[in-house]
């Protein structure tokens, strides 16, 4: 044998072989070293969980809503440590009431109850309205726009903080009034969210004939509100006109609840005058 290589040595056969040689004991070494055998079993198991599911379009469609998010849920999943045993879009690992997918949605942890640690839960702070991940005073709900394209309206909503008709009607001046302790976008319940149809002329406010046009919707109309969240959320939900009916300011129909998210619009009627109103109903679209 050390006579057959003293004979190659050198030739250009042996060159041949020896570079041949080196190249591979190189390429052997470097596949070692820079490839992980280990199979990472966390995120091998999260993406076949999620795979071949279009789970992004079934929660558009719970929502009815086509804006959620730049990231795909199971990116989101992923990136939070979900895994297959919680990764479910109604499975609620974090015991807070919330479901995965409305986790996803409003940006909050799904392994943390209080994300933005304040001492209130997510789920509590969704139903009532306030912003799960903005930590700080209490007291700041998110921006929310309210908009109906068939009469041309998009209007800020104003969180109610008072019963009191004057503060309501001091709230009216800068957009439409949410009734205190009524349901928040989205959420299980009765909004309900009043506006000017008219207004003295002497009156402050930029919102004094927002509501005007409202008896011209009809069923079947989308009322469209957008709540814009400090963590850059956009959770956009659309309502769509179910019943329509002039009555008294004091109706049991207008308060009336639900086991269902639904959307009550409120306004003065006839315009010019005060002894009625003209309610506008509509049910979330799914």
């Amino acid at each position: 044998m050390r006579e057959f290589w003293q004979k190659i040595k050198g030739s250009w056969i042996g060159s041949l072989l020896f570079s041949c040689l080196f190249i591979s004991i190189f390429i052997g070494l470097f596949y070692l070293v820079n490839f992980d055998f280990k199979p990472n079993s966390k995120n091998k198991s999260t993406t076949q969980s999620l795979v071949g599911l279009n789970l992004d379009e079934e929660i558009k469609k719970r929502l009815g809503s086509t804006d959620i998010s730049v990231e795909s849920y199971s990116a989101w999943a992923m990136r939070l440590g979900l895994n297959t045993s919680n990764s479910g879009l109604d499975q609620d690992p974090d015991s807070d009431d919330l479901a995965n997918y409305l986790e996803y949605v409003y940006g909050t942890n799904p392994l943390a109850k209080d994300t933005d640690k304040d001492s209130y839960s997510d789920k509590a702070e969704i139903t009532n309205g306030y912003d799960p991940d903005a930590p700080g005073d209490s007291n700041i709900k998110p921006r929310v726009e309210i908009s109906i394209a068939k009469i041309a309206i998009s209007a800020p909503m104003i969180w109610s903080k008072s019963e009191k008709e004057s503060d309501m009607l001091r709230e009216l001046e800068n957009g439409l009034g949410h009734y205190l302790k009524t349901s928040a976008p989205g959420q299980k319940g009765n909004m309900i969210v009043s506006g000017h149809s008219s207004n003295y002329l002497w009156a402050k406010g930029d919102y004094n004939h927002v509501f005007k046009d409202l008896d011209n919707l009809e069923k079947g109309d989308v009322i469209t509100t957008t709540t814009f969240q400090k963590n850059g959320k956009i959770i956009i939900y659309r309502y769509v006109v179910s019943e329509k009916f002039v009555t008294v300011p004091n109706d049991a129909r207008i308060f009336e609840n639900s086991d269902n998210p639904i959307l009550t619009l409120s306004t003065c009627w006839p315009i010019g005058t005060n002894f009625r109103r003209l309610i506008v109903k509509a049910q979330l679209q799914k």
